[in-house]
């Protein structure tokens, strides 16, 4: 019994460790988002805006000015970044005023942002920074 309990404890501690790891400072993200490739991410009290941002040119070091949709390509290969079939393109603003990257999510789970405006949420996407991060999930701060 003894270490059955000591076997749940540890498996509750792991689980709590390893989902506590997913939450990433953006700013961390921004400066290396190669690190992130294969993983799922989660944001917090993030800025993210709909319809902003349209089929962009966009290498894994761009940087996209928020509203503008232009990337200035500051090395590597660029990448068409356009949402695929039932996918719509979403702005991430990391805390620099800066989006860095492709964004992407359903178009049924974006039908509730509204168009053109800044929301605060947190969202949970899984990291790929040489095509595009999908976003699965996404949480709206009041």
């Amino acid at each position: 019994m003894k270490k059955l309990f000591l076997f749940l404890l540890s498996v509750i501690a792991f689980n709590h460790y390893a989902s506590a790891q997913n939450i990433v400072d953006a700013n961390d993200f921004y400066d290396n988002p190669a690190k992130y490739n294969g993983r799922t991410v989660i944001f917090k009290d993030i800025i993210v805006r709909k319809g902003v941002v349209k089929n962009s040119n966009i290498s894994a070091g761009s940087q996209v000015s928020p509203g503008s949709g232009n990337a200035s390509n500051s090395g590597g290969v660029s990448t068409r970044c356009s949402a695929p079939r039932n996918y719509e393109m979403l702005e991430v603003v990391f805390p620099n005023g800066k989006t860095k990257g492709c964004f992407v999510i359903l178009n049924k789970v974006a039908n509730p942002i509204p168009s053109n405006k800044d929301v605060i949420s947190t969202i949970t996407f899984k990291a790929d920074s040489r095509t595009m991060n999908k976003i699965s999930m996404i949480k709206f701060k009041p």
